[in-house]
């Protein structure tokens, strides 16, 4: 058996935490942290998640444990969808061993020797019916979805089961096992059964809390108590719910808490492997109908669905319609709330012990038949031929213990003294074999005296490390990082080199200058790989540099490229182009745009997901969507100082709709936002949230707040995670936005209370204004999914910025965004994918263009490409046609309390990774096809011209940091940008080609094509011979010895010639059918 961990991950800007795989083969395990970015880190170091069905989180339920655990899942989803298929396929068309007709049908040779392989299990005294033999070894192939089981520790099937509103996924069971510290006294000792186990390893748990007092909030029954489990699941769907279910004091706190956890079980049971159907319609009464809803009618007369409408006064007439049934895992409006849960969780895992090798040549001596050596081997004793009991030890080399290792999360330094007095530690069924621990520390653990005297005490294991404080800030995305290195070549004003330091920390000199040089441990660093089986040994990485070598990126960068660059600097350093930006009347000019995130559906190694932060002095900052990692681009692009000064100057966040890949790193952005403004102390953890009136509202804004404007199901979600984790939610003012069908303004609605900026109270104005730096905010519905909304903001010096988010070409957007400064819209699809654009409810470049120029925007920036575009979209494929908006377009979403399913924009080329269908609005779609009409605006690749249009258009890639005067400068790069992608994408080619692996493949490939050259030319040599045998074609030659019976006078016969004639033309009939040429005759007598 062979065994190794690889880590793929350590502390750094971008990954929050430590994660491995543990890898025996056929199974892979994931240990550690679920951080943000681990997706992203596996697709960069080529680090496949197929054949990973277990993952045990470490360390305590929060955000940054956590983070990645809702794309992990759904990439986990379909790898092993895509390897059961694999699989099955595989076996379809393996010809199965065990079937009876093929049993059947063996020759003689084949039978005697199973007749043999019987008799000698006899006469070794066992049975042959229950030896397994290779007849038997696959079997029948059932085709079995796997269950991804996630440990961890307390509260984690309450995030899971948070995510509800934007996770759905049907046929992908998930099975969540909480640990708790609750260990029976009588199993702390030897005798310890394993927590779990499978074929491959056994896992003990070590749920470790800290030994100092530090309880969270208590929460109230009555605020535990919102829902039981069985008054959910007995609702009449989709019937009005019961919000208000009274406290049967008759049960027990735990009772109630089981209660809780069942109903946390069921959402995520239906999260994952429901059975619910979307196009399923049920019969219904109007008046049980919970509105608002898309309902359907049947015509008596065509027996066709009809959408139906109920009447406008609001009275419900005694009819029956057709509805379809919700989403049971949406149903559940409010989890039962939750406190904070300070339990670190690790784990002891250990292989099996591991059989001797088998010695053959003392089975031979001992006279064993080699038809029961399998048995031997499988631990049964036996007979020799000569009648004498052979038992296992007598064939065997001894047992060898199983190795293992420990994986210990501690946060702090409060959870070490009970870690160290665990009584797993002096356990010899769970310590013998353990090889290594490695450890995932909290910053300075890892010189603290009572960890280094145990490590000290430990010595004959080996200890591998992994802290902030102790790790190197290496650049974690290469492909990035060396594309921005590149850029900054180019356009150095606008690209920064990612912050990063190759430099370790473990090997500076210790600042204490009693504390020893050697702590006995080593490193963690990315791809460090340990090998448990057979022996402990450390392996090379796969990559050949551990980090990522900037001045080679530098040097291969080439000379034409920079050529046109320095060309292009100086055009734009020029007085001419100097003096005509100062011209050019834009407010705001010194406004700056970053884009942090420019890919679309789900991270890849060149672009993150969608995040765009504005900053405009005077004002303040904005984020403007918040896609899983976005704090890890703040840090690559801030040094800390600068960093800790953009989150003291952040005032709002938007996130424009509920796909996962626009809002999953809002909670770690919200953190350390709290962190910056006011420290993590002192972090209230409110049960609900209280109502309130337009004058406290007023009041609570006084203080410095963070806002967050976003649609309903977005703030309910991040107020229930606030009960798992304090992560600064209450500095959030949280703002449920909503358009009007003005379109002048948007309905905003916090805890109750009717706010805005133009409301009749000028009291309400002037705060609001002053609080967020913004003069108004207006959003509009667009056509993407359900709840997605695109936005304008404008301010008091004039400037206005106008943000898309995903969604179609939109009138709507046009008119609340007109005459803006700045319109960031989302480019998805090249304009040849049309068709894929309108499938998947994106924009086309040439559609982004139409929009920017029927808007009136004066800047442009192109975003949200899809990851199978990873460098520069085309631009000269950029469609001389008009564009269509798809109608209707909705004013108002009549669907605001709907649940969204699914997870992301399914614009991926791959199946795996985001690769979904992303918040369809499941209960709402229509079975008919929706009209079009055309609202035609002319979009021209001229529009490119500076020259001819004000218009001016970038093309943003991750990192790029453009002051809004600088956004018209920025297309003199265009030819150096398309000629380096031309270069480096050619560059890459020819790598690839000349690879060990891809040079082995392509000889293989020869090989395979040689053979199957071979085999054809043969089957045609045999297909000939048969239609040449079939038509009885026989060679002959007009010679004397063929005319013997015409008295040898070297005349043919004329009857023989006239049936040899006849019996050619036949053949040659026959043979022109199979595409036969036909060997001529030798014609050796001429006419005398």
């Amino acid at each position: 058996m062979h065994s190794y961990i690889q880590l793929l991950s350590t502390p750094t800007a971008d990954t929050a935490g430590m994660a491995m795989i543990l890898d025996v083969g056929k199974q892979r395990y994931l240990f550690g942290n679920i951080h943000e970015g681990l997706q992203r880190t596996c697709i960069q170091r080529n680090s496949k998640l197929s054949k990973t069905n277990e993952v045990f989180i470490t360390g305590t339920t929060e955000w940054k444990n956590v983070g990645g655990l809702f794309g992990l899942i759904l990439t986990l989803a379909d790898a092993n969808a895509a390897s059961i298929m694999s699989e099955a396929e595989t076996a379809r068309l393996r010809k199965d061993p065990g079937n009876p007709e093929q049993l059947a049908a063996k020759s003689e040779k084949q039978a005697k020797v199973e007749a043999d392989r019987k008799q000698a299990l006899l006469e070794a005294g066992l049975d042959p019916d229950e030896q397994v033999g290779a007849t038997e070894k696959y079997g029948k192939h059932q085709l079995t979805l796997p269950t991804l089981t996630i440990h961890g520790g307390e509260n984690l099937t309450h995030t899971v089961a948070t995510g509800r509103r934007f996770i759905f996924r049907k046929g992908m069971p998930v099975k969540i096992i909480e640990h708790s510290d609750a260990l029976p006294s009588e199993l702390a000792g030897d005798g310890r059964e394993p927590d779990w186990k499978d074929d491959s390893i056994q896992v003990w748990k070590l749920p470790i809390q800290p030994s100092l007092e530090r309880r969270a909030p208590e929460v109230g029954l009555e605020a535990l108590r919102k829902r039981s489990f069985d008054e959910f699941v007995g609702a009449d769907l989709p019937s009005p719910r019961n919000h208000a279910a009274s406290v049967d004091h008759s049960y027990t706190a735990e009772d109630l808490k089981e209660k809780d956890q069942e109903m946390r079980r069921f959402v995520v049971t239906e999260m994952f492997n429901s059975q619910w159907r979307l196009d399923a319609l049920f019969e219904i009464s109007l008046q049980d109908v919970h509105m608002p809803a898309m309902l359907w009618i049947r015509n008596k007369e065509t027996n066709k669905l009809e959408r139906y409408y109920p009447p406008e006064d609001g009275s419900l007439p005694d009819i029956k319609v057709l509805a379809r049934r919700p989403w049971p895992g949406a149903l559940v409006e409010k989890l039962p709330a939750t406190k904070p849960s300070e339990l670190a969780m690790s784990y002891i895992v250990r292989h099996y012990p591991q059989k001797g090798k088998f010695n053959p040549q003392k089975a031979k001596a001992l006279n064993v038949h080699r038809y029961v050596w399998s048995a031997l081997q499988n631990g049964t004793t036996v007979k020799s031929r000569d009648g004498v009991t052979v038992t296992p030890d007598m064939v065997l080399e001894p047992t060898r213990i199983g190795g293992g290792f420990a994986i210990v999360d501690l946060p702090t330094t409060d959870y070490l003294p009970n870690l160290i007095t665990r009584p797993e530690w002096n356990t010899s069924q769970i310590m013998d074999g353990l090889q290594v621990i490695v450890w995932n520390l909290g910053p300075g653990i890892a010189r603290d005296p009572t960890l280094q005297a145990f490590i000290q005490q430990h010595s004959g294991l080996k200890h591998v490390i992994s802290a902030p404080d102790l790790s190197t800030n290496y650049i974690t995305f290469d492909s990035t990082a060396a594309l921005v290195i590149r850029l900054n070549q180019i356009d150095s004003e606008r690209y920064q080199i990612p912050i990063h330091s190759n430099v370790s920390p473990i090997i500076q000199p210790p600042q204490d200058p009693g504390e020893p040089k050697n702590m006995g441990y080593v490193e963690a660093t990315r791809d460090f790989r340990l090998q448990l089986e057979p022996q402990l040994q450390t392996q090379e990485a796969p990559t050949k540099q551990p980090f990522l070598d900037t001045r080679q990126i530098l040097e291969l960068t080439p000379k034409e490229v920079l050529e046109l660059a320095k060309q292009a600097r100086d055009d734009a350093a020029s007085d001419r182009l100097m003096e005509k930006l100062a011209g050019q009347n834009l407010p705001s000019q010194d406004a700056e745009v970053i884009c942090l995130g420019t890919g679309s559906s789900a991270p890849s190694k060149y672009r993150n997901v969608s995040a765009t932060l504005l900053r405009v002095p005077g004002c303040g900052s904005y984020l403007f969507d918040c896609g899983e990692g976005t704090l890890g681009q703040l840090r690559r692009l801030y040094n800390p100082t600068e960093l800790e000064g953009v989150l003291r100057d952040l005032k709002a966040i938007w996130i424009s709709h509920m796909h996962a890949d626009h809002h999953l790193g809002t909670t770690s952005v919200i953190k350390a936002w709290r962190e910056a403004n006011y420290g993590l102390s002192d972090i209230r953890v409110e049960p609900g949230s209280p109502r309130q009136t337009p004058m406290s509202f007023v009041e609570a804004i006084q203080e410095k707040k963070l806002f967050l404007f976003a649609g309903g199901q977005m703030i309910r979600w991040l107020a229930e995670y606030s009960s798992v984790e304090a992560y600064g939610y209450d500095k959030v003012i949280p703002i449920n936005t909503q358009p009007s069908k003005a379109l002048t303004f948007s309905y905003l609605e916090c805890r109750g209370a009717q706010v805005g900026f133009s409301t009749y109270d000028p009291t309400m104005n002037k705060a609001m204004t002053e609080a967020t730096g913004m003069k108004n905010l207006v959003s509009c519905y667009v056509d993407h999914c359900q709840g997605a909304q695109a936005v304008t903001v404008r301010f008091h010096t004039g400037f206005g910025f106008s943000y898309s988010g995903d969604c179609r070409p939109s009138k709507n957007f046009i008119r609340i965004g007109r005459g803006s400064t700045v319109l960031v819209h989302e480019a998805t699809f090249d304009d040849v994918m049309q068709d894929d654009a309108k499938a998947k409810k994106h924009s086309t470049m040439s559609e982004a263009i139409g929009v920017a120029s029927a808007m009136g925007a004066k800047r442009l920036i192109l975003t949200h490409f899809s990851q199978r575009y990873q460098k520069l979209p085309n631009l000269s494929a950029l469609d001389n046609t008009e564009i269509v908006f798809d109608d209707p377009e909705p004013l108002m979403d009549n669907n605001k309390d709907t649940d969204v399913t699914q997870n992301f924009d399914e614009t991926s080329p791959s199946t795996g990774s985001y690769d979904h269908v992303a918040g369809q609005d499941i209960s709402t779609i229509p079975p008919a096809k929706g009209r079009t009409s055309p609202f035609p605006f002319p979009v021209s690749s001229a529009l490119l011209s500076p020259a001819k249009h004000e218009l001016k258009i970038a093309i943003a890639f991750d990192f790029l940091r453009v002051r809004v005067g600088d956004i018209a400068s920025m297309e003199r790069f265009t030819p150096s940008l398309q000629l380096l992608f031309e270069m480096l994408e050619q560059r890459e080619k020819e790598e690839a080609y000349h690879k060990p692996g891809e040079v082995a493949r392509r000889k293989k490939e020869e090989l395979k094509q040689e053979k199957r050259e071979a085999q054809e030319k043969l089957i045609k040599e045999k297909k000939e011979a048969k239609a040449l045998k079939r038509a009885g074609l026989r060679e002959f030659r007009w010679n004397t010895a063929d005319t013997k019976g015409n008295g040898g006078t070297g005349a043919p016969d004329s009857t023989q010639g006239v049936s040899e004639v006849t019996h050619r033309d036949r053949t040659e009939e026959v043979a022109e059918g199979t595409g036969i040429q036909l060997p001529q005759p030798a014609m050796e007598h001429t006419a005398q």
